[in-house]
């Protein structure tokens, strides 16, 4: 349903049209100080205008999981669980990618964001190991005494 309003005369009405439009919909921040108006749910039909939501989105969500991993390799505290959230995260992204973006997006762009987020997955895989083996090495070393004494 699409709702018009007319200003062209004196009287302003609201006309509704029963039009079906196929597009992405959107729930907008309502929270805004000094909206006037409040929109449940808008629907982006422009494809250009869709991938730069979708873009925006997307790269808004990966720069708080690389922030969550970064946190989580430079504090000595963490643990696996906080590994496990991170790559449960990382997998949650690439779902939502999978299933609700994939039919709004190109197939480059589509391609390139999993790539990002596989690389992502990996290399932060590598980084954890390395700091969890590092730990391990430098808590648990051996010494040995060098003791000399008469030979025979």
């Amino acid at each position: 349903m699409k709702y018009v309003i007319d200003k062209k005369g004196n009287d302003k009405k609201l006309a509704s049209y029963n039009i079906k439009l196929d597009g992405m919909t959107v729930k907008p921040k309502n929270n805004v100080k000094n909206q006037q108006i409040k929109a449940e749910k808008v629907l982006l039909i422009d494809d250009k205008l869709k991938e730069e939501y979708i873009r925006k989105r997307v790269n808004k969500k990966i720069d708080k999981i690389i922030n969550f991993m970064l946190r989580i390799l430079n504090e000595d505290g963490t643990s696996d669980e906080d590994s496990g959230m991170v790559l449960d995260e990382l997998n949650k992204l690439k779902g939502i990618i999978i299933n609700k973006y994939r039919k709004e997006m190109k197939e480059s762009e589509y391609k390139s964001i999993l790539a990002k987020l596989i690389l992502i997955e990996e290399e932060f895989k590598k980084s954890y190991n390395e700091k969890i083996l590092m730990g391990y090495n430098t808590n648990n070393y051996y010494e040995e005494e060098y003791v000399s004494g008469r030979g025979r």
